[in-house]
Formats: structure tokens, C-alpha cells, sequence
């Protein structure tokens, strides 16, 4: 298993064990840092950080990361949802619906996930 699947199924888990929420983030972080080390321009790797950024609610951080997959080309949804739901986080709301918007016009790829999003706590 790659370490950008090994992060994703950290994630998964806390779906059955959401006492791990924490502890999972920080090593699918730290995991999916490690591949961005070795591969800075790797899209997917980029859009996974985004997500595991923004869900430790650190979206400033989180924004960049998506922004720079989304400079390089990326046609994966989940790149710009991952972003829209960041820039709910930090920035305006017009910004982040355009994100959604871009979002729709793309299929999601194998392997990257969602960012969590829960549109009733906006």
C-alpha cells in the first residue's frame, strides 16, 4: 500500500472509531507529507492534504495546497470541492461556492476523498 492509500484508510477510519480522529489525522499528515517530499507537483497527494488538512479545521493551510493542485492541471473533483469547503473556512463565501461550482464540472478520482462537510453547521 502507497502511503497516500495508507492515509486514506486512516481516514476511513474514523468513520468506526471516531475517538481516533485526531491521532489518524495527524499521521495521514504526516504520511501524505512525506509523499509530497519526494512528489511536490502530485496531484492527488496535493488534494488528500488539502482534505486532511481542512478536516483538523486548518483550512489556511489547507487552501494553498488545493490551489497549487488545481495550477497544475488537476481534473479531479474532489480538488475543488476540497477547496470550496477550505474556503468556507477562511475566506468568503463567494469564493468558496466557486470552488463548489468548478467542482461540478469534474468526476472525482480514484484514490483522493472529500474533505468532511456538513452544509446544515454552515
Amino acid at each position: 500500500m502507497n502511503k497516500i492509500d495508507e492515509s486514506r484508510a486512516l481516514v476511513e477510519e474514523i468513520w468506526a472509531r471516531p475517538e481516533a480522529w485526531d491521532a489518524n489525522l495527524r499521521s495521514a499528515e504526516a504520511l501524505l507529507a512525506s509523499a509530497l517530499a519526494a512528489h511536490p507537483d502530485d496531484i492527488r497527494a496535493l488534494t488528500c492534504m488539502g482534505a486532511v488538512l481542512s478536516d483538523q479545521a486548518r483550512h489556511e493551510e489547507a487552501v494553498p495546497m488545493l490551489q497549487r493542485a488545481a495550477s497544475l492541471g488537476s481534473t479531479d473533483r474532489n480538488t475543488y470541492f476540497n477547496l470550496g469547503v477550505a474556503l468556507l473556512g477562511c475566506a468568503t463565501k463567494a469564493e468558496a461556492m466557486a470552488a463548489f461550482d468548478t467542482a461540478r464540472k469534474f468526476d472525482a478520482t480514484d484514490g483522493s476523498w472529500e474533505a468532511y462537510f456538513d452544509p446544515q453547521a454552515q
